[in-house]
């Protein structure tokens, strides 16, 4: 379980990107953060993972975030970015994948199994020997996920997972994030993506949380949805979800 509390995060120039944000999110729970460009969706995600320096609690699990667990969140929490060649550095795949795994002392004679079960899982067991810099948008996104899936993690932080992706990549993600159980954190601009994934969305305004509810309601409401600086999903796009 995911429990923050009273979190602000205030960049070195004196600008609030968070201020006073409380959530919970329960395991097996998939919400998406949804909010207008600037509204702090990104920089929360960073403060959970002690990337960015913040006030307030972060309780993951049952373990507070601080300096010293801030290693042992990163183990419990994945982020994966919205770029995924922020994510992907190494000269094949299977390296990507295992670079953590080595990183936290597993024999290689581990590091190859819980490697295949997560392309396995993924449906990529072909891109195993690839080099990234030659995957489509749709495989690299994929790649990416399979990086985070592949530590075990209690907890997803996904970045706008849908961007660059084709209607037919788009499609694979939704089944593929449907598939797992992991505890899943989303923020996205995409709402009929967020309504197929989410059951539950947190609306982000100006640093703080303006709305929480059932997405099957929430994206739809287009007076809350528009004082939450966000256009609602219409009927036009509801008739394809």
């Amino acid at each position: 379980m995911l429990q923050v509390e009273h979190l602000s995060v205030t960049y070195p120039d004196g600008t609030a990107a968070i201020a006073e944000v409380s959530f919970t999110v329960a395991d097996g729970e998939s919400v998406a953060l949804i909010g207008a460009n600037g509204a702090g969706k990104t920089s929360l995600m960073l403060s959970l993972v002690g990337v960015l320096p913040c006030k307030g609690t972060v309780t993951l699990d049952g373990i507070s975030l601080s300096e010293a667990t801030v290693p042992v969140i990163r183990q419990k929490a994945g982020l994966v970015f919205q770029d995924p060649d922020d994510q992907l550095f190494m000269p094949s795949l299977y390296d990507d994948l295992a670079f953590g795994l080595r990183n936290a002392g597993m024999a290689e004679a581990e590091i190859a199994p819980r490697i295949n079960a997560v392309l396995a899982e993924l449906g990529i067991e072909r891109l195993r020997r690839r080099t990234t810099l030659k995957l489509s948008g749709g495989e690299k996104r994929m790649a990416a996920l399979a990086t985070v899936l592949v530590m075990e993690p209690t907890l997803m932080l996904l970045d706008e997972p849908t961007a660059f992706l084709d209607p037919k990549a788009r499609r694979s993600l939704i089944h593929t994030l449907n598939a797992l159980h992991e505890t899943k954190l989303i923020a996205t601009h995409d709402l009929a993506f967020a309504a197929q994934v989410c059951k539950r969305s947190i609306i982000i305004k100006e640093g703080r949380i303006f709305a929480d509810g059932p997405s099957n309601t929430l994206l739809y409401d287009p007076v809350k949805m528009e004082e939450g600086g966000v256009e609602a999903i219409g009927a036009d796009i509801a008739e394809g979800i």
